[in-house]
């Protein structure tokens, strides 16, 4: 019976969405490292044989599993899909609270509580239904199960430790940051911004999402300057439009991102700034994707760590939803956009901050730990 090194467990596909941009590129890294990887995962549609060849190729050993229904009793269901598969491994990887409490319940190895924020927030704030919200809100009691039980925990930001901290009372000692990672040599510098300007959305939106905001900015961006902004929409996305100023919606994967993007001047993920505390914890992967081509992005106030990465590589825009914050938020994108050094100050903090090679790097120093 093989035993495999590391066990990488998530309830996402990796077909689409963080799958394929986050979690695919991290295990096939990790297997080039020399490490044998077993991967569990769950998916909406029938696994694609492209994916199965690609993993194959690597010696990734998949495990992908029917996703069934959503909900939060779903949840559950896929706990038990996890506990009941688990395999021989030295370290559990587990990728947010419902596969950390899968694996720490198993008692089977060490656990590496992978936060990526925090989940039970993040859906609460998303739902529409107030029975989903506060179903949502109770299963933060996986958060604490995996907070007080996990060996090491791994976070996207440093801002989110001492909320954990807070919320939990007590977090695992092994700690490290690992913000979303891109793949540098994919993702390649492009020094050109493109003018006329186009602004780009990128991938899915939801609640989490200010659009309003989002067409306050677009509005005001547009008085100052001749641009256009369109909408990167994948296949998996449920709304056909954004309502944010989007000009021209073109369906995607994320294989072509990287692309796609360089041929945008900028990026836009302004997030929700009522979501509460879960800000602190997140980091949408097309920010770092931008900065990784050389562009600069608009986001909201306190979200995850940008405040200060953006302000210290001037690298972008943070935009507040205070009076007057869409006229200065236009004002200082224009700027950014005109100076020539921007594509590579962004790019510097890509590789300061978000590469996919040092993230591996970091996940290897604390299994060996483990």
């Amino acid at each position: 019976m093989t035993i495999f090194d590391i066990s990488y467990l998530t309830t996402d596909s990796i077909e689409e969405g963080v799958g394929s941009s986050q979690i695919l590129p991290l295990v096939i890294k990790l297997a080039e490292r020399g490490l044998k990887v077993n991967l569990l995962t769950f998916e909406k549609d029938s696994p694609r044989l492209e994916t199965q060849e690609l993993l194959e190729k690597f010696g990734i050993s998949w495990n992908p599993i029917e996703f069934g229904s959503h909900g939060a009793f779903a949840g559950i269901d896929r706990m038990l899909k996890i506990y009941k598969q688990l395999p021989d491994a030295r370290i559990f990887h587990a990728r947010s609270d419902i596969p950390a409490v899968a694996a720490l319940i198993s008692k089977r190895a060490p656990v590496l509580w992978d936060v990526r924020g925090l989940w039970s927030d993040q859906k609460a704030f998303t739902e529409n239904s107030a029975l989903k919200r506060n179903l949502f809100k109770t299963a933060r009691v996986l958060e604490k199960y995996s907070a007080h039980n996990a060996q090491a925990i791994s976070t996207l930001t440093r801002s989110i430790v001492p909320e954990l901290i807070v919320r939990n009372h007590s977090i695992p000692d092994l700690r490290i940051v690992v913000p979303t990672a891109v793949d540098l040599e994919r993702f390649a510098y492009s020094g050109a911004i493109p003018n006329p300007y186009i602004g780009l959305y990128s991938g899915t939106y939801n609640r989490y999402y200010d659009l309003e905001l989002s067409l306050s900015f677009t509005n005001e961006f547009r008085r100052i300057a001749r641009a256009d902004f369109h909408w990167a929409r994948p296949k998996e996305s449920p709304q056909a439009t954004l309502s944010a100023g989007e000009s021209i919606t073109f369906a995607s994967t994320h294989r072509e991102m990287s692309t796609i993007i360089p041929k945008f001047s900028f990026g836009l993920a302004i997030c929700n700034s009522t979501a509460g505390p879960s800000l602190k914890g997140a980091v949408p992967t097309k920010v770092a994707e931008f900065l990784a081509c050389g562009r600069p992005v608009i986001v909201n106030r306190g979200l995850g760590d940008f405040d200060e990465l953006l302000s210290s590589f001037n690298a972008g825009v943070i935009i507040s939803n205070e009076k007057g914050g869409a006229i200065t938020a236009a004002e200082e994108m224009l700027e950014l956009l005109q100076d020539p050094e921007t594509p590579l100050r962004c790019r510097q903090l890509a590789e300061t901050c978000f590469s996919l090679e040092k993230g591996v790097d970091d996940y290897i120093s604390i299994y060996q730990k483990l």
